[in-house]
């Protein structure tokens, strides 16, 4: 009997690789926690089992283990993401809701109330109360994330020269 050749990408006619699973290429450690062959070294211990946000150490797009750089990029993959970071990070100072939702170009009020719950629950963003109403803010673990994504913007910008 032969072997079934691989599906090719629909896209560009090239064969698929196969998911390396754990311990594949864009691991940290790929040795499983004990007693979850599917959660990462580098996942968090828990995570609330109602929480939305993609997590490494959970089922993502792309990832049944949950690799820590697919629930990152399942994660800034979701439409308004990158714009609240960036607007939260361009402000550098705590803003408050209505003032966000005024500089993401009004987008709607629940799409940006789970965006900011996702952040929240992954690390990159928080909220401090005030008399009025919370204000939010990029946390300490987001300074990694503005300065990898850095070498992005600065091709981005050189790719809207030559076209």
């Amino acid at each position: 009997m032969g072997t079934t050749p691989a599906p090719n990408d629909a896209t560009s006619g090239m064969p698929r690789r196969a998911d390396p699973g754990p311990g594949g290429p864009f691991e940290g450690t790929g040795t499983p926690a004990p007693g979850n062959p599917h959660q990462d070294v580098d996942a968090p211990a828990s995570v609330s089992p109602a929480s939305s946000a993609p997590l490494p150490g959970r089922p993502v797009r792309g990832s049944a283990g949950g690799r820590p750089v697919m629930a990152a990029l399942d994660l800034l993959g979701r439409r308004w993401t990158l714009r609240v970071i960036w607007e939260l990070h361009v402000n550098g100072a705590p803003i408050g809701f209505r003032d966000l939702q005024r500089r993401c170009d009004a987008m709607s009020s629940s799409v940006l109330s789970t965006r900011l719950t996702e952040l929240r629950e992954a690390g990159i963003a928080a909220s401090t109360s005030t008399a009025a109403q919370p204000a939010w803010h990029l946390t300490a673990l987001s300074d990694g994330l503005v300065t990898a994504l850095g070498p992005l913007l600065d091709w981005s910008r050189a790719w809207a020269e030559q076209r």
